[in-house]
């Protein structure tokens, strides 16, 4: 398993999946919860255990709810074990609003949102982008240009490397490149 802590209260992690690309998931202190975003589990051993733990002691250093939110319901992953682990709620693209705080954006991709976290300026995406040669690049049919205005710090993609310098210059050129792609 791989960790990265992008600031405080912002967590990356990923694990390969079975075709060799990184399944990644995040980790978000929002107040006083926990979001977890498309959560996937290492397999059972050490990093398992090391997770459970941190996960533990941060509910209880927070003292407050556990959420699990999907960017599409194709990421359900490891949601239900970690679920029955801390009682969190989950929710899914079409129940309405995200709680804590986040904001579900329409990807332009049928079945996934993208989301915002505003108290990390962070955007978290399915499959509306990826980095592909050291690039950002957007996914047929994704609404790149209307994310880009919100000119995120970060953004945590679920599958393949998080930005977390020049995020929004990459979100702009990845928006221009599908423009003129289109």
């Amino acid at each position: 398993m791989e960790v990265t802590r992008i600031h405080d209260g912002l967590w990356r992690w990923s694990i390969p999946g079975p075709d060799g690309c990184a399944r990644a998931s995040t980790y978000l202190e929002h107040g006083r919860d926990i979001i977890l975003i498309d959560p996937v589990l290492p397999p059972p051993g050490d990093d398992l255990d090391r997770f459970h733990r941190a996960i533990d002691h941060d509910t209880q250093r927070l003292a407050g709810g556990v959420r699990i939110l999907l960017t599409c319901s194709g990421h359900l992953r490891d949601s239900a074990s970690l679920a029955d682990r801390t009682g969190a709620v989950l929710w899914t693209p079409g129940d309405g609003d995200p709680p804590a705080g986040m904001v579900a954006l329409p990807s332009g991709l049928v079945d996934e949102v993208a989301l915002w976290s505003p108290v990390h300026r962070v955007l978290i995406v399915g499959h509306a982008v990826a980095m592909r040669d050291g690039h950002l690049v957007a996914a047929p049919g994704a609404d790149v240009a209307s994310m880009s205005l919100l000119a995120p710090h970060a953004i945590i993609p679920a599958h393949g490397l998080a930005i977390v310098t020049g995020a929004a210059d990459a979100l702009q050129r990845a928006a221009r490149q599908g423009i003129e792609e289109g």
